[in-house]
């Protein structure tokens, strides 16, 4: 019998990439020039440069452009195209009390289960999460950050929490990227999540409240002070 014939450099018998995963290597693109600072919250997106640092067709760019629109990563604009979000002091400091409450919901619902299933997942994303911490790349930074977020929700196992995870994605991006350029603060960030996690292990419920008021509302508030001073320092 014939062995299996292995695929070689340049096999034309490959699969072809799909337009899907040509429209996510735009999406994670567009993701990392938010997060290291290379497209600025309210920056336009030009789309013939995307098609042609990428190397992608101009509808499939324009399908993965128009998800993010929906996601809530970009905006659309009539007759401008499209934008990064940018996110006001005033609508940093709802989307932070918001959090807290689907937070709070996922959490109690991790510390409900008496399998320890879900601990264990989130104890998982935390081990990655501590690993990032150590890395200056603050792209692995944002990884990581965003994935142990995800990852309290996804332990909880909460059907309408993962329906809504790309928008509170998009809106977290967003406001991290704010944060990356005013604050730049790996220790600082290191230490709220820490005390989150360890009150989630605890599980006393006041605690976590208290974890995640100051890693979630404190933290937007403090964000909107300074973001308020760069503004009047120009």
């Amino acid at each position: 019998m014939d062995s299996p014939r292995l695929p070689t450099v340049g096999d034309t018998t490959r699969p072809p990439v799909s337009n899907t995963d040509r429209r996510q290597r735009i999406v994670d693109e567009i993701k990392r020039r938010i997060v290291v600072g290379e497209l600025r919250p309210g920056e336009r997106i030009i789309e013939a440069e995307l098609t042609s640092s990428l190397g992608v067709s101009r509808p499939t760019a324009r399908e993965a452009l128009n998800q993010m629109a929906r996601d809530g990563f970009l905006i659309q604009e009539a007759y401008r195209g499209l934008r990064v979000s940018d996110i006001e002091a005033d609508s940093m400091l709802e989307i932070a009390r918001v959090r807290v409450a689907l937070d709070t919901e996922a959490i109690s619902e991790i510390l409900s289960d008496t399998t320890g299933r879900p601990m264990a997942a989130l104890e998982q994303c935390w081990s990655e999460f501590e690993a990032a911490s150590a890395e200056a790349d603050p792209l692995l930074m944002h990884e990581a950050h965003i994935r142990f977020h995800r990852g309290i929700w996804d332990a909880a196992d909460n059907y309408l929490l993962r329906r809504i995870w790309p928008v509170v994605e998009a809106q977290m991006t967003i406001i991290l990227a704010y944060d990356q350029f005013t604050r730049r603060d790996p220790q600082r960030a290191h230490a709220i999540h820490a005390a989150l996690m360890n009150a989630i292990r605890s599980g006393d419920r006041a605690r976590v409240a208290t974890a995640l008021d100051v890693h979630t509302v404190d933290s937007a508030q403090e964000l909107a002070l300074l973001l308020a001073g760069a503004e009047d320092s120009r």
